[in-house]
């Protein structure tokens, strides 16, 4: 069946779908080499239009998933893209039509997100609405694709991005917003943290009823232990969080879930209550049964959706991440029935910055370390939990009431001393979120590279530009074409294969 793109600001510019699926061997290098002690891949996935719903519209977080892989190995480039075949995404392709409804999938506007729950029928009972399209990460050998909320982890071959299926430790998990559809069928963060010594994954599951969060600590092994927060404050959107040795620090911040908004206020899944305190919670990483410690801030009203990393000196905790005025997400604060959405950094704006608490007091201060915008926050993961120094982000500059991102920004967190490299100026493109390579598995801290993937969109034409950790402000030491767009991916991670 053929059908038009809907004419919907989420599907134009860098947002067009990338709809076919590719395999580009031994990609075209236009400037310098790959560096030959590179050994890994670089993987990213994204919600992608594939076809309409009944409803006519497609969520951003409703559509199907597909996942990129740039694999590097002995100086050569190979790309592929494939779609994440989720059981939702089978369903549908056995049909050739969209099978699936959502409770916020029929006002056609800025509160469509495919957050709702599923109407049910004869075709879709039993079937995940999980898209698994917000990020994809390293663990146990393979690359696992997550969507946050409404299905459970989908493990990828690393090499050839096969669908290997939902990860065998998903019945050990637990649902997010949505009543399970099927055994098996739940939710895990879209955002985890691991010990890259150990392999253990740390992840939750967050929904708008209590217990507001379940934390989970994944084994290798595929053993998990979990604990349900009964006494978390509120229903916050639980996006992601910091790791410290001892600690997950997860921030209680008054952006809000609430499925109850769909049909009672006929609004937005999503809700942002600025008189709701900023509350930390300090969750044991070694001892699930021990207290957790709640820290009720009196910061003034703001938000972090990326978190950076963080450090502990003393007792001083320092919580690092690009700082919002506001979510970037469209609410009914700023925009009416029938209005188109409003993505990401047009409405809002952010700034690198910090949390600093005091252990001792549980007093807490909000710092802006920078003037430049910044999101996309990404660091050496493999010291993940263990404090860090280096910082990477998409830097950008301040264009009306959000921000216009267009560089790479390398910030020494001890003496916030900035490197920065503008990788567009006037021209239609997306520069996505980066990735830190190592230069050798066991270099120092943030002694590697940085591999920063690019949309000429308007050009048509995708690529990923190298730069080493050295000195990015010389530019990019290699770029690697692709002969066509890529399709917007919100995240991704590095996996070594030293």
């Amino acid at each position: 069946m053929g059908y038009p793109l809907p004419e919907e600001a989420r599907l134009k510019g860098p947002f067009q779908p990338m709809r076919f699926e590719a395999t580009v061997e031994e990609c075209i290098v236009t400037h310098g080499e790959i560096p030959k002690d590179l050994a890994g891949g670089f993987y990213r996935v994204g919600p992608t239009w594939k076809r309409p719903t009944s409803q006519g519209t497609n969520g951003l977080l409703g559509m199907d998933g597909m996942v990129q892989g740039l694999v590097l190995r002995d100086g050569r480039a190979d790309f592929r893209n494939r779609w994440v075949r989720t059981p939702k995404y089978l369903l549908e392709e056995q049909h050739e039509r969209g099978m699936f409804e959502w409770t916020d999938g029929d006002w056609h506007d800025w509160r469509t997100y495919g957050y709702g729950d599923v109407k049910r029928d004869r075709w879709t009972t039993g079937v995940p609405q999980g898209t698994n399209n917000i990020n994809v990460f390293p663990f146990a050998g393979e690359m696992v694709a997550s969507s946050e909320q409404g299905g459970a982890p989908i493990a990828l071959d690393p090499i050839t991005l096969e669908t290997k299926g939902i990860v065998n430790w998903s019945p050990k998990l637990s649902p997010g917003i949505h009543e399970p559809a099927a055994y098996g069928d739940a939710t895990f963060t879209a955002h985890p943290k691991w010990d890259h010594e150990t392999g253990v994954l740390y992840g939750w599951a967050y929904r708008d009823t209590a217990p507001y969060v379940t934390v989970h600590v994944v084994h290798p092994d595929g053993g998990v232990e979990s604990r349900e927060l009964w006494d978390a404050p509120y229903n916050s959107v639980a996006h992601d969080i910091w790791l410290t040795q001892d600690w997950m620090v997860m921030p209680f911040q008054p952006f809000l879930i609430d499925k109850q908004r769909i049909t009672k206020q006929e609004t937005s899944v999503f809700g942002w209550d600025p008189d709701l305190p900023i509350v930390l919670a300090l969750i044991p990483r070694h001892d699930m049964t021990a207290p957790v410690r709640y820290i009720t801030t009196d910061l003034e009203p703001q938000y972090i959706m990326h978190t950076l990393s963080a450090n502990v000196t003393g007792n001083l905790l320092t919580l690092d991440g690009p700082i919002f005025n506001r979510p970037p997400f469209p609410l009914e604060q700023d925009f009416a029935a029938g209005d188109d959405v409003a993505l990401f950094f047009s409405i809002a704006r952010s700034h690198l910055g910090r949390w600093t608490v005091d252990l001792t007091t549980g007093k807490a201060t909000a710092e802006q370390l920078s003037d430049r915008p910044s999101e996309l926050p990404k660091v050496d993961e493999r010291f993940y939990g263990r404090g860090y120094t280096f910082g990477y982000q998409v830097g950008g500059e301040i264009k009306r009431g959000g921000m216009r991102m267009n560089s790479l920004v390398v910030t020494d967190m001890t003496t916030l001393a900035d490197q920065e490299f503008v990788i567009r100026t006037d021209q239609p493109a997306a520069v996505l979120e980066a990735t830190f390579a190592p230069r050798h598995k066991d270099s120092p801290e943030g002694d590697g590279y940085i591999i920063v993937p690019v949309s000429w969109w308007a050009e048509k034409r995708g690529e990923y530009q190298i730069f080493d950790t050295h000195d990015i402000t010389k530019g990019p030491i290699c770029r690697i074409e692709l002969p066509f767009m890529m399709g917007w991916t919100p995240h991704g991670h590095w996996m070594d294969f030293r």
